[in-house]
């Protein structure tokens, strides 16, 4: 059943884009149909199950109810146009003999299933990942499985339990229906993933054959995101340079948080391997802003587009009120996207609202921007208002916070430290930023607010989240340096061509390094079934908190035992960045010493909304929460005890 949800997605996402918009190039419309359609999916998705688990406690008959309202919807549209399904096969016909963007696209493909499933996989029974991303997989693994096992309807954090979610959940909460739906979890996340991190880099591809008319361009600025250009690289050249270098280049290991100049290694594909909902709302941004480009900036060099010609129609050569249409579905879909990723949501609606502000006075841009951001915002704020309410630990964010890492406003200093992780290409950035037009210039200036965001506020109680912000800037900035160093290679004389070429490789050393870091990360096993999960699965109801050690173990434990049953912790240490942890913590150590009466750590359970007590060979270990665990023995009920995992209840 989840081959036809994937294709009522994007078939939905593809009929909502030919009715409401005038888009007509292939890889915006392949692109837009995937992306489009996946967020008012998944959204639409998340109110039906709210809709039936309040009135009938079903959790699966929202799924059929999709199908049912996106299926009349498609079939509305035939009815309206009846050749629709013949302009989606002129549309992927068109698409394939675009030979460079099919190439890129095949590429693309390819490299993301390759570093998707590298770095979490599944074979014999047992779920592989990379060592050092254990939390962040077994968190979006756990959190699909609390959808598709565990009834996690209202969402809530699996780390922190019986509160409702104050963290952008509906990428993985989407994964999670395709789950229920029949796909195995690792292998739903790795679809998704692998289709929005290829799609994201098609994206750039098409940016910047939009904004430079340069397939080169769009090219070199989707390797510029994937092989970032710290002067880390360089240094480790400098380092190991010898005969041998490539061999040394092949083994290298490490894990990328260790990143040279850098306090968590954010730059690089670090945040991919863990971050994998990212590139999904990346895309998504670029989409957007790549739509609206070419709504508004093309229209003086789009006199008369031909039909066929790939261009979109701009508004002063059409009569109609479609641009309202358009105007409304790009709002309602910026709108929605809290719940999917609440940074990439900040850094739509700063370009939305920033760039109806410079078009105040053409008529023809300002009216339908003005409403675009207008509903943005609109649908945007109780979302965004309701991750800081109640135990959430955003309530005193954002707040000013001068220079990131650096941590004051020192010139120097931030040009020291940018200098190191974005090595030679900030120098190329200013020079190309210095070339391009006068209108391009404000364009990428726009384009860059994020990255000055995250310079001057902490978004949150992990000043690292900022990064997400730089990247959202990153991802067009990359293609500005791209365009300096093509036009640089365009020039007559050889030594200006061979320039080009070293400087593209001296931008890219660095991320080549890190891609074999990743390939050579070392891998931990988790069982997919282990007789623990499977205790879990048969005798407890779907979804049942959990309280046990709250620590990160990177190895198969009975925290990642728990995950992959559907179920949830009462309190996690990795849910910091979204919830007040230190009340749970100490409710958490009351219960496991044991130093109060029965009666009254009873009722701190029941109160908490807690199920089962989980006494772990880890959890013995720790020095940071003792266990009593021979008070557990006398007072609570025994309800499983194997392989050094003890479960208590008190009923």
């Amino acid at each position: 059943m989840f081959v036809f949800l994937l294709i009522a997605s994007f078939l939905t996402g593809f009929c909502l884009l030919k009715k409401l918009t005038q888009i007509k190039s292939p890889i915006m419309i392949i692109s837009g149909s995937f992306l489009i359609g996946s967020v008012f999916s998944g959204t639409l998705l998340y109110w039906l199950d709210i809709l039936f688990v309040k009135t009938l406690s079903n959790y699966y008959l929202s799924n059929i109810a999709y199908l049912v309202i996106s299926f009349a919807f498609i079939a509305y549209v035939y009815r309206t146009n009846s050749k629709i399904f013949k302009e989606l096969l002129d549309t992927i016909k068109e698409f394939c003999r675009d030979r460079v963007a099919i190439i890129c696209f095949i590429a693309f493909v390819l490299f993301s299933t390759w570093f998707n499933y590298d770095t979490f996989s599944l074979s014999n029974g047992s779920i592989t990942m990379s060592g050092g991303a254990w939390s962040d997989l077994t968190l979006h693994n756990g959190f699909v499985r609390s959808i598709s096992i565990g009834q996690n309807i209202p969402v809530e954090h699996i780390f922190y339990a019986n509160t409702p979610a104050k963290y952008h959940f509906l990428f993985n909460y989407y994964v999670g229906k395709i789950t229920q739906t029949g796909l195995h979890s690792v292998h739903a996340l790795n679809l998704m993933c692998i289709l929005s991190l290829s799609f994201l880099l098609l994206m750039i591809f098409q940016f910047g054959r939009t904004v430079f008319k340069n397939d080169a361009v769009g090219i070199l600025g989707a390797l510029f995101l994937l092989f970032h250009s710290s002067i880390s690289g360089l240094k480790w050249v400098a380092e190991n340079w010898g005969w041998d270098i490539f061999k040394k280049m092949y083994e290298k290991t490490g894990w990328l948080a260790s990143t040279m100049f850098e306090g968590w290694g954010l730059f690089n594909l670090n945040v991919f391997v863990n971050q994998r909902h990212f590139a999904f709302s990346l895309a998504f941004l670029v989409f957007i802003v790549t739509y609206v480009i070419s709504m508004y900036e093309n229209e003086k060099e789009t006199k008369n587009p031909e039909p066929g010609s790939g261009e979109i129609i701009p508004l002063n050569l059409r009569n109609d009120y479609s641009w309202l249409l358009s105007s409304c579905l790009i709002g309602i879909a910026v709108g929605i996207m809290p719940y999917w990723n609440s940074v990439v949501n900040t850094a739509l609606l700063s370009f939305l609202g920033l760039y109806t502000i410079i078009n105040i006075r053409k008529k023809d841009v300002f009216i339908p921007m003005f409403i675009s951001t207008a509903i943005a915002g609109l649908v945007s704020l109780p979302q965004l208002l309701r991750f800081k309410s109640g135990a959430s630990s955003l309530t005193e964010y954002p707040k000013f916070h001068i220079g990131y890492e650096v941590g004051r406003f020192d010139i120097l200093d931030l040009t020291e430290f940018y200098f190191k992780v974005l090595g030679l290409k900030l120098i190329i950035i200013v020079i190309a930023f210095l070339i391009v037009p006068n209108r391009k210039k404000i364009l990428f200036l726009i384009l860059s607010v994020p990255f000055v965001l995250a310079n001057l506020l902490q978004l949150g109680v992990v000043l690292y989240d900022n990064n997400k912000l730089m990247i959202s800037s990153l991802i067009f900035i990359n293609c500005l340096a791209a365009y300096y160093l093509v036009e640089l290679f365009r020039q007559k004389h050889v030594i200006l061509k061979f320039i080009s070429v070293i400087l593209c490789l001296c931008l890219m050393i660095a991320g080549v390094l890190d891609l074999m870091s990743v390939k050579n990360l070392p891998k931990v096993n988790v069982a997919d079934k282990s007789d623990f999960t499977q205790w879990i699965i048969e005798n407890t109801e779907p979804g049942s908190t959990f309280l046990t050690l709250p620590t990160i173990q990177y190895n198969d434990n009975a925290v990642s035992n728990i995950l992959m049953a559907g179920g949830k912790m009462y309190v996690h240490n990795a849910a910091d960045s979204a919830y007040k942890l230190a009340e749970r913590f100490n409710i958490l150590n009351t219960i496991l010493r044991g130093e109060e009466s029965f009666e009254k750590i009873k009722s701190i359970i029941e109160q908490e909304g807690i199920d089962y007590i989980v006494v772990s060979p880890e959890l013995r270990q720790s020095q940071e929460y003792p266990v009593n665990e021979e008070f557990l023995k006398q007072n609570f009920v025994t309800k499983y005890d194997f392989n050094g995992i003890t479960v208590y209840s008190i009923y």
